[in-house]
Parts: structure tokens; sequence; C-alpha cells
């Protein structure tokens, strides 16, 4: 049978505190790793949990549950495929695979997974879009550090005068 040892708060005070206690000063960073698969490196809101108001978070969090109300914040939403959302999410960047009714909003990357569904407009700098996925709304891109095209003069040669030259669509050329 292995060893087990377990730590007190009598242990860790003492060797942060540097006790002369031999028992004291193990090594308390032998335990299970904070990103280990079995508690995940960011907050995670299962299934079973629904929230109405607003959410507001940093970082990066992971929804499954279900909403109601305004999802914000600076960071990344993931929302996953057992997800139902109705209401206003606003976020960096949304990596989408349930059900929200409602506008998408980020600065950043939204990336539709083939089980996303929204009802609502997407608006995003980059969106990516998966075979599969849904989006009954607008869906428009900006990114305010790449200029606008000029359409101004997109039929120039029209203007001039060149336009008896052209043939409506369907005219044949055998007069």
């Amino acid at each position: 049978m292995a060893d087990s040892k377990s730590f007190g708060i009598g242990n860790l005070v003492g060797n942060r505190f540097g006790s002369s206690d031999a028992s004291a000063t193990s090594d308390v960073s032998t335990g299970a790793s904070y990103a280990s698969p079995a508690r995940p490196a960011h907050p995670v809101i299962t299934e079973d949990v629904e929230i109405r108001g607003e959410i507001t978070f940093s970082g990066r969090l992971e929804f499954n549950g279900r909403f109601e109300g305004t999802l914000s914040s600076g960071g990344e939403l993931i929302v996953g495929e057992s997800a139902v959302v109705k209401g206003t999410i606003e976020v960096e960047t949304a990596d989408i695979a349930g059900k929200i009714m409602g506008d998408v909003i980020t600065s950043g990357r939204v990336h539709l997974r083939p089980e996303a569904m929204i009802y609502g407009d997407v608006k995003a700098g980059v969106i990516v879009v998966e075979e599969g996925a849904i989006v009954e709304g607008k869906i428009s891109t900006a990114q305010p550090d790449r200029p606008s095209p000029d359409f101004s003069n997109i039929f120039s040669r029209l203007a001039k005068g060149d336009g008896a030259k052209s043939r409506r669509f369907g005219e044949s050329s055998d007069d």
C-alpha cells in the first residue's frame, strides 16, 4: 500500500513561516494541478443551472445552462451545445454551439459551430460559420483598421457614354 500524506493548515503555516518541525517541510506542490482536466482552468456553468438577469465576467466562461438577460465581458464566452440564451451577448470573442435568441456582438471573433442556432443579429470583427449552423438575422463584420472600398465609380464606362457598346443580359450578338 502506498504512503499517503495529508496536509493541514498547520503544515502549510509551518512551511511558510519556517517551522523547524521536519514533518512540516514536506513538499505541498505534489497535489493535482489546478488546470487538470478534472478542474478546468475557467469557470463552467452547467446545464442544470438557470439564470435570469445580468452576467458580467472577465477572462473565459463556459456556459451550458439556461439564461435570460444580458451577458457581457471583455473576455471569451463559450456557449455549449446544451445552452439556451435569450438576450444580448456582448463579449470580446465567442465560440457558440448552443441556441441564442438575441443579438451576439463581439469586437473580436465569433465561431459558430454546426449545432449553433442564432435567432438575431451577429456582429463581429471576424465570423466563422461552420456548415450546419443556423443564423436568422443580419450578419455583419466590422474591422475599424480596414478602409471601406470606394464604389462611387464602379460603372465608370457607362458614365462616359460607353453604354451603347454594352449588351443587356440575354441579348444575342446576332442582330
